[in-house]
C-alpha cells in the first residue's frame, strides 16, 4: 500500500482527526510497535534495532481530539524519525524518510488502526 492509498483508506473510512483521541493514538502506537518488532525479527527492516520511540509530540482540541500528532522511531544510528504525522494541515505523514523496506510494517500497523477505528 502506497502513502496516498493509506491516505484515500482513512478518508474512506469516514475518519478525520475529529474522530481521533489521545486513545486512539495509543492503539496506534500498540499496533506500530507490534508490526515493527515483528519486521525486525523478520529481517524485513533495513535494521533489526529499529522501534518505537516513546516520545510522541501531540497537540489536541478542548474536545480531545487530535489537532496534531507525530509518531516516531529511533534505531541504533538514529533518533526519532518520522513514523506517522498527523499533521496540522489535515496531511498524514508515512515515513517520509524510509524505503520500501522499511515502510511496509507501518503501512500495514496504520491500515489495522483504520479499521479498528472505523468500526
Amino acid at each position: 500500500m502506497t502513502s496516498e492509498q493509506a491516505r484515500e483508506l482513512f478518508s474512506e473510512k469516514g475518519l478525520t482527526y475529529e474522530n481521533i483521541t489521545e486513545s486512539d493514538i495509543g492503539v496506534l502506537f500498540t499496533f506500530l510497535n507490534k508490526h515493527v518488532k515483528e519486521a525486525n525479527k523478520a529481517g524485513i527492516m533495513s535494521t533489526n534495532t529499529m522501534r518505537m520511540s516513546r516520545k510522541i509530540k501531540s497537540k489536541y482540541n478542548t474536545t480531545g481530539n487530535v489537532k496534531e500528532c507525530y509518531l516516531f522511531l529511533n534505531s541504533h544510528y538514529f533518533t526519532q524519525r518520522e513514523a506517522i504525522s498527523f499533521n496540522s494541515d489535515g496531511f498524514i505523514g508515512f515515513a517520509g524518510w524510509a524505503d520500501s523496506g522499511n515502510k511496509p510494517p507501518l503501512m500495514s500497523a496504520f491500515v489495522k488502526w483504520v479499521d479498528t477505528i472505523a468500526s
